[in-house]
């Protein structure tokens, strides 16, 4: 059974998912149980903070990469068809932030949620005006606003530029307390080869821990 921190959180996302009802809103509560919103362990020190959950990525998956129907630690294990959404969780290993083999479940921490709980496609969400992203993470930052508050890290990271632009954005004018110090880190999938990701990603967090 989920720790009750994400059984209430995800309650809380699918209320605010019912409220704002934005694009596929019903196939995301009705069809991913297991996107509970956030993934870990909510005593960590450290929270990454990612952007939003990808639709795309959603409908590929089958079962957990370890057999079994999908569950709260399949979140994060990414497009099977996508090998780049592995570098997150071998970069976590490798830093002792998660025990264990990349694709086994538990063993956490860290705390990795996203600014915005709504699942969209990857390109219609690059392709939106920035004002409307604004807008959406102002939408959802009450329940961003929840997790700090419960997890009180004391380091958080921003997993790619525009996560961190949209929580410095939400600092300064939607009145997000983050209680811990911010450090923007490369997005695991950005387009460039798998050793120099992973390893610009440990130099991004190292030092901070």
């Amino acid at each position: 059974m989920p720790h009750r921190h994400f059984l209430d959180l995800r309650e809380a996302i699918h209320d605010r998912l019912r409220t704002l009802r934005p694009p596929c809103w019903e196939e995301q509560i009705e069809k991913y149980p297991w996107l509970y919103g956030a993934l870990g362990d909510p005593t960590a020190d450290v929270m990454f903070v990612c952007e939003n959950p990808s639709l795309s990525a959603l409908r590929a998956v089958r079962e957990s990469p370890w057999g079994g129907p999908p569950d709260l630690d399949t979140q994060w294990t990414g497009n099977p068809s996508n090998p780049r959404d592995k570098r997150f969780r071998k970069v976590l290993c490798d830093l002792g932030l998660k025990d264990g083999a990349i694709w086994e479940p538990g063993g956490w921490h860290c705390y990795i949620t996203n600014v915005i709980k709504q699942a969209a496609f990857v390109g219609d969400w690059r392709k939106a005006a920035l004002h409307e992203k604004r807008r959406t993470a102002r939408e959802w930052s009450g329940i961003l606003q929840m997790e700090f508050d419960v997890v009180r890290p004391d380091t958080v990271f921003c997993v790619g530029g525009p996560a961190h632009a949209t929580v410095k954005w939400l600092q300064n004018n939607a009145g997000l307390e983050v209680p811990g110090a911010i450090h923007r880190i490369w997005h695991y999938s950005a387009y460039r080869s798998d050793e120099m990701v992973e390893r610009e990603m440990r130099n991004g967090i190292a030092p901070h821990l």
